[in-house]
């Protein structure tokens, strides 16, 4: 905070003599050496010299001190206080010396040097203090005078642009961290509010010729600031060029806002959604779809919140699921991405299923709790719904959406959406009523920015200067004002290439599934249940839509290893005419969906997934990754990979041994572990077998196993053209 002081009367300090170490500066050392030097005079009456000469000394010393004080612009009473020690001294001698010399003369004389010694000494230090006292005063009048300028400043302003009179400008000014501007408070006449300011924004960041980029936004504070206080946010800069990398992706709870950016002064943009949803709207090309990747990165480091989307188009949820789909990297980080239309009305089916079931269910731990509404931990995580274009999702969709925002509020399942447009046709009206938490991206007219921020005036289209750049707010949390943001971006192409961030950003999104995995919630039992086979089965029926043809036919080529291992250990699932309630049979009667059927989970590798029999393994293998993490020279991949192999005690599958190849490590940028596995093979490293598996050879060379490269003695007659059997 910078604070500016209206102008106050300064009254006089209590003075006293100071003979204090501290006063003994170079300054004064000269000024009393020269005080000694003309103590000389006391004994000038034991020498023959005229009266006449010690007059005119001392009168040539009392003009020289006036004059001096003078230049240093002393106080009066400090000029005729030094003006009257050197007079005294003066008339003694004078009067010594025309009389002659006696002893009691010579005394008088010593008393009277003291005496002006003590009063220049103490001259000195209270002279420097009047000094420090008059500058005060006149910096604190110089600055009360740039109060008034500045207060008379926005009063004309205030009065030219926006029409209203008698408007003040507090004193205070808070300035910005970031270097980038400040706010002022300014109180409107009583019977005034924020109200009267809306729609001029733009004209006031004219007036103030802020740069674009820049700009004046408002906010009414918080519910004790009175109606006629209305804070002005001053963006001097254009804080909204060049891209903001990412930050690091700590574990953070729903409890807190989820950030996305970047405001002008620094701090970071957020919004609350445990308990609220929000409205995207921007143009084609805004950048909806990479906002919702890091509002989906900020949702995915919650250990107490599941993200649903809603993603017909697939690119939202695509660089969260690719990772472990594509790479066997860790889990998905979205729990369930809906990509079709019946997958979309599985979602709502089951959303409305847990609704119900977490009302009844969790009602003795409300009321145990003496809580309103669910609280979101990692055990009774939170579920937030994203829904990318909703112009694009079926009516009865739609209508679902509404419903879960009407009913879905205390127990924690919210809803989030984004469209091109802010008209009935993109934003159902339940959406609207019950959605507080707003974010305006560019558009192609400022109509649509006003139809999303109806009661506060859409914010100023200049300051879309920049992709990524967002206006937002929140009708409950706050900010309560549409506020200038700037997007955190995830993807490399936003930065020069080769620059250390354009290198983070390439694997962002593979470093999030690593880091993130351990950390995501499982559904709690409760919800689970109820959602039944449209939940435990859903992975069996998003991969062919993630990873196969048009049709959903998919192949092992199209996903890792493990991925594809797993998918083809599940039993086929329950079909969405069954589950949506559309099958009938023979007689047309509608079939009931199946209460019951066996999961498709993806498992989340812990100790109690291994039985006892393999404890002793895992033992070897903990041992293996902590020796390679440990060594001061660093293992290679091939040693690891025996070492790990061989901690298994039996053949296995390479996408058994992966996951503790990455757990330790390892990097596939330059290939796939199979082809380390196959490369091993051929070294005579590892033994393949014909089911796929590979295993550790205890000791020497392995005869005949498969995939080993034939040596020259394995033929006693010597090579050949024929290839060897």
């Amino acid at each position: 905070m910078s604070s500016a002081e209206l102008p106050v009367t300064l009254t006089d300090k209590p003075k006293k003599w100071d003979f204090s170490r501290d006063a003994v500066t170079p300054g004064r050392l000269v000024a009393w050496g020269s005080e000694i030097a003309v103590a000389s005079a006391l004994v000038a009456p034991l020498a023959d010299i005229p009266w006449e000469a010690g007059a005119g000394a001392g009168v040539i010393c009392t003009g020289a001190a006036v004059a001096y004080e003078k230049a240093r612009g002393s106080w009066r009473r400090v000029t005729v206080a030094r003006a009257a020690s050197w007079l005294s001294m003066t008339g003694w001698l004078s009067y010594t010396l025309a009389e002659g010399p006696t002893l009691l003369k010579m005394a008088f004389g010593g008393a009277i040097w003291a005496t002006g010694a003590a009063v220049n000494i103490g001259m000195d230090r209270w002279g420097e203090g009047t000094r420090e006292a008059e500058k005060e005063l006149d910096r604190r009048l110089e600055e009360g005078e740039k109060i008034k300028g500045a207060q008379d400043s926005w009063a004309r302003l205030l009065e030219d642009v926006c029409g209203i009179q008698g408007a003040v400008a507090d004193p205070v000014v808070d300035k910005w961290q970031s270097g980038a501007g400040e706010t002022v408070k300014i109180t409107l006449p009583a019977h005034m509010n924020i109200d009267a300011l809306r729609g001029y924004e733009a004209a006031l960041a004219g007036a103030l010729h802020l740069p674009k980029g820049g700009g004046v936004s408002f906010n009414a504070g918080g519910p004790s600031v009175p109606r006629n206080v209305v804070f002005i946010a001053l963006t001097r800069k254009n804080m909204m060029s060049g891209a903001i990398p990412y930050p690091r992706l700590t574990p953070t709870t729903i409890n807190k806002p989820v950030g996305f950016g970047v405001v002008g002064n620094g701090d970071e943009a957020g919004l609350n959604l445990k308990d609220e949803g929000f409205i995207a709207i921007g143009a084609q090309g805004s950048g909806k779809t990479a906002l919702m990747k890091t509002l989906g990165l900020g949702l995915v480091r919650c250990v107490d919140a599941i993200v649903i989307d809603l993603d017909t188009s697939a690119k939202m949820s695509a660089v969260f699921v690719n990772p472990y789909l594509r790479h066997g990297i860790g889990r998905p980080l979205i729990d369930w991405p809906a990509t079709t239309e019946d997958e979309c009305r599985l979602v709502i089916q089951a959303a409305k299923a847990a609704i119900a079931a977490r009302k009844t269910e969790y009602a003795d731990l409300l009321e145990d709790e003496d809580v309103d509404n669910l609280p979101a931990r990692p055990d009774i995580p939170a579920i937030h719904i994203r829904v990318d274009e909703t112009k694009s999702m079926p009516d009865d969709v739609l209508d679902g959406l509404d419903f879960i925002m009407e009913e879905g509020r205390s127990v924690n399942v919210r809803v989030s959406e984004t469209g091109l447009r802010a008209t009935r046709e993109y934003i159902t009206a339940t959406a609207d009523e019950l959605t507080p938490g707003r974010i305006g991206l560019r558009t192609n007219n400022s109509s649509e920015l006003q139809m999303l921020f109806p009661d506060t005036g859409a914010p100023d289209m200049a300051i879309f200067t920049d992709p990524g750049t967002v206006a937002y707010m929140s009708t409950t949390k706050g900010p309560f004002q549409p506020t200038p943001a700037k997007a955190y971006a995830t993807m490399a192409e936003a930065f020069d290439q080769g620059s250390d961030d354009y290198t983070r950003m390439q694997s962002l999104f593979m470093d999030a599934a690593r880091e993130l995995s351990p950390i995501r919630p499982d559904m709690d039992p409760i919800t689970a249940k109820a959602m039944g086979l449209a939940w435990t089965q859903r992975w069996a029926r998003i991969i062919p839509n993630l990873r196969g043809d048009a049709y959903g036919n998919v192949t092992a080529d199209r996903m890792h290893e493990s991925v594809w291992e797993l998918y083809t250990s599940w039993e086929t699932p329950a079909s969405y005419d069954l589950l949506l309630g559309r099958a009938t049979d023979d007689e047309g009667y509608t079939l009931a969906p199946p209460s019951s059927g066996k999961s498709a989970d993806i498992p989340r590798l812990t100790a109690a997934l291994i039985d006892e029999d393999e404890l002793e393994r895992a033992a070897q293998q903990e041992a293996a990754i902590e020796m390679a993490a440990s060594t001061p020279k660093p293992v290679s991949n091939d040693e690891l990979a025996l070492k790990l192999f061989a901690a298994q005690g039996r053949p296995v599958k390479p996408s058994e041994v992966y996951p503790l190849m990455v757990r330790a490590g390892y990097d596939k940028s330059d290939r796939t572990f199979r082809d380390l596995c196959a490369k091993l093979g051929l070294q005579n490293k590892l033994v393949k077998r014909d089911d796929g598996t590979y295993a550790a050879p205890e000791s020497g060379e392995v005869p005949n196993a498969a995939g080993r490269v034939p040596g020259p003695d394995d033929d006693a007659h010597g090579r050949g053209d024929a290839p060897h059997g």
